[in-house]
């Protein structure tokens, strides 16, 4: 499955007339971002764990990439999941209907700048920056070279 599919059912929902399709569109924008982020450091050489700890897995790495669109890129990730976060679990905060459509924004913004990012040089200069950062600073190289 191409996950950017979520991005076209997020703007969708984020169209629609209740609350509860605007609190659902954030939450399919949030996820439509996220796993192209995960596939993007999975294509690089990264095991991305499963589950919980994935979330912060993708964006602190790519928030340290040492290229400022995808720095900024893992940032907008981790905003958004927070905006995802109350959509999906504070139903006492109201979700207008104009932040439904600026997280849905905010995600398209978040892929473009990844898409952007997968194409060389920018590919080898991040997964460089990522996998020093991972050595240095996190001390946890989950980073592994492509088979011969």
């Amino acid at each position: 499955m191409d996950f950017r599919d979520y991005l076209a059912l997020a703007f969708t929902l984020a169209n629609g007339s209740t609350e509860a399709e605007w609190r659902s569109g954030t939450s399919r924008a949030y996820y439509a971002a996220f796993h192209v982020a995960r596939q993007l450091l999975a294509d690089l050489g990264f095991l991305v764990p499963r589950v919980d700890r994935s979330h912060g897995y993708v964006w602190i790495r790519l928030a340290n990439s040492g290229e400022a669109t995808v720095n900024n890129a893992g940032n907008d990730l981790n905003a958004l999941r927070g905006h995802r976060n109350r959509a999906d679990y504070d139903p006492h905060r109201t979700l207008v209907q104009v932040l439904a459509l600026g997280n849905v924004q905010l995600a398209r913004g978040i892929i473009n700048a990844l898409d952007a990012a997968a194409i060389e040089p920018v590919r080898s200069q991040i997964t460089a920056a990522m996998r020093d950062y991972e050595r240095d600073v996190l001390k946890d190289v989950t980073w592994q070279p492509p088979p011969p």
